[in-house]
């Protein structure tokens, strides 16, 4: 991950890293766990089935709940005694290392997602996460900055991900807040630029500046994608001595 200070800070606004092998597998597993305790508090009946099918394939389950209201943004945080066993892998050390050893994950919140094949209402529009921030999303401790992590849990390469826009971070995007479900949430004011997909593997990341344009695409493939995504808080005057 050399250079991920001038990548991300300078052009073009994101680097690449990836996770373990095994690393990969305690991510699915964690997932899979929650997956399957919300199936259960959902339509326990269901659970058999999901288990044997897997989570890339929950899109062939006889759901009788609504998706959308069934998978709040609460229900798929991982829980936060999680938070210790990301920290220790290994991207984690290696950011630690270019960013100063008090790098943490930011409100110990590890938010994964489910998105069905051929289902537009279940990715969002694009956006820069610092507009989040911006709309009260929470508060910056002094003398801090953050960077976004996006981690290909089950993602097939080509067909689904995320989509992103070189370099967008230099420049200020026409934006506004609207309130939807009790969240202020931003809405992109102009055409949308022509985005590249990212062609992301299961394990691959990429790391990126709060600033730069992003979004999901409309997942093509023929299974569920599923990723976890992050902040990383970090001290700014730390970052500046170890990048030196």
């Amino acid at each position: 991950m050399n250079g991920l200070i001038s990548k991300v800070w300078e052009s073009p606004g994101f680097t690449f890293d990836r996770l373990g092998d095994t690393e990969l597998g305690l991510v699915r597993s964690l997932i899979t766990d929650q997956y399957l305790a919300r199936l259960h508090e959902l339509q326990p009946e269901l659970v058999p089935q999901a288990r044997d099918l897997g989570i890339w394939d929950y899109h062939k389950l006889p759901i009788q709940f609504d998706h959308a209201q069934a998978w709040t943004k609460q229900s798929r945080l991982l829980a936060a005694e999680h938070v210790d066993r990301f920290s220790a892998m290994g991207f984690l050390e290696r950011i630690r290392q270019q960013l100063g050893p008090t790098a943490r994950i930011s409100h110990n919140e590890l938010n994964w997602r489910l998105v069905r094949p051929n289902q537009p209402n279940d990715i969002g529009p694009i956006h820069a996460d610092k507009w989040f921030w911006d709309g009260g999303y929470g508060q910056m401790p002094e003398g801090h900055n953050r960077i976004k992590i996006w981690i290909a849990i089950h993602t097939e390469p080509g067909a689904n991900g995320l989509k992103m826009l070189a370099d967008s971070h230099r420049r200020q995007w026409m934006h506004h807040f609207e309130m939807r479900g009790g969240i202020n949430k931003p809405i992109f004011d102009e055409p949308e630029p022509e985005m590249p997909l990212l062609p992301l593997a299961p394990g691959q990341m990429v790391l990126f500046h709060d600033e730069v344009l992003h979004g999901g695409v409309v997942n093509c493939s023929t299974t569920c994608r599923v990723s976890i995504e992050l902040t990383v808080l970090f001290d700014a005057l730390a970052a500046r001595r170890f990048a030196a």
